[in-house]
């Protein structure tokens, strides 16, 4: 939990985040891309930053899956600090106290990182100030994502809702920081996760483009876009994430480096990862018609062909849950 926003109750105290499919998924579709920042130097060497609140699933699988060693977990929530360092998974993981915006400023940025800023609350000018002085501080071969609530404000009967959420997402991320080009009306269903995207990165080319100007040109930084996510896990969240790299650092990954990954999103496509609901006997059967039959899945035809498509866009990802019996 990291937000000025902060309400009594983290979301951890509300439902586990382990237990939420969408989010399960983006995390190992994370981690596989990831993977390959390798081509530019060892994993090993990198840090990863990121929100662990009580669960520190994200650290557990970039540690596993990544070797990452040097890890560094940042919690506002004093109420719970001493529950969340008792779940604290591994030595490595070291714990920075306090708001994003006032720890960010205090790191050293000398080692390449992967910074997950993973928000639970909307966004707003402290959050986007994050964004800015991460932009402005990772180092070239760093990894940025960014994870926003994306829920529209709710439909209230006697107001105009076009120009009430105008007004709401005006009034939290300041009237610079607006695409001029924005009306209310793309502010419902999945909209608003499109408009905040489109926020996000342009703060991080703004700062960029500022830091660079007096680099040389092959030493000029840019934000590489690998990720456009919607997913819902009872409320909608966007995330957009991708590498702050020079020339040098690019060739290394070479032009095709993430282009086979089926949810590589450079530009304002949204992949959009949805969970089938289906039995542990359903995804037996389909699993052992995969990966031959993805990602349509045919057969069989008696679970409903909506959910085997979503099955076989997602299974390498999909989480396995089981019960335990007594």
């Amino acid at each position: 939990m990291n937000d000025p926003a902060f309400e009594s109750g983290s979301s951890f105290e509300k439902f586990d985040y382990a237990l939420r499919p969408a989010k399960n998924m983006q995390r190992k579709m994370l981690c596989e891309a990831l993977a390959r920042l390798s081509r530019i130097a060892g994993l090993a060497t990198y840090r990863y930053i990121g929100f662990g609140a009580i669960g520190f699933h994200d650290f557990c699988l970039f540690h596993q899956r990544l070797g990452i060693l040097d890890m560094m977990s940042i919690e506002g929530n004093l109420a719970t600090r001493h529950r969340v360092a008792k779940n604290k998974p591994y030595s490595c993981i070291k714990m920075k106290w306090g708001m994003s915006y006032g720890v960010l400023p205090t790191l050293k940025w000398s080692k390449r990182a992967i910074l997950w800023l993973d928000y639970e609350h909307p966004i707003d000018e402290p959050k986007l100030a994050d964004i800015r002085l991460a932009s402005n501080s990772l180092r070239s071969g760093s990894a940025l994502i960014v994870t926003l609530p994306a829920e529209p404000v709710p439909v209230d009967a006697k107001a105009d809702m076009g120009e009430k959420r105008l007004a709401d997402l005006r009034s939290r991320v300041g009237k610079d920081n607006l695409p001029t080009d924005v009306k209310g009306t793309d502010l419902s269903k999945w909209g608003l996760a499109t408009v905040l995207r489109r926020i996000v990165v342009n703060r991080i080319e703004k700062t960029l483009n500022d830091r660079s100007a007096v680099l040389e040109a092959h030493r000029k930084l840019r934000f590489d876009q690998l990720f456009h996510f919607h997913y819902a896990d009872g409320k909608q969240m966007m995330s957009v994430g991708g590498l702050i790299v020079d020339d040098r650092d690019r060739d290394k990954l070479g032009p095709k480096n993430f282009k086979d990954l089926s949810f590589y999103r450079p530009e304002s496509e949204p992949y959009l990862i949805e969970s089938p609901l289906l039995t542990l006997r359903e995804i037996k059967l389909l699993d052992e018609r995969l990966p031959r039959s993805a990602p349509d899945v045919a057969r069989p035809t008696w679970i409903p062909e909506s959910e085997r498509k979503k099955y076989g866009k997602v299974y390498r990802y999909f989480p396995s849950f089981s019960e335990v019996e007594n």
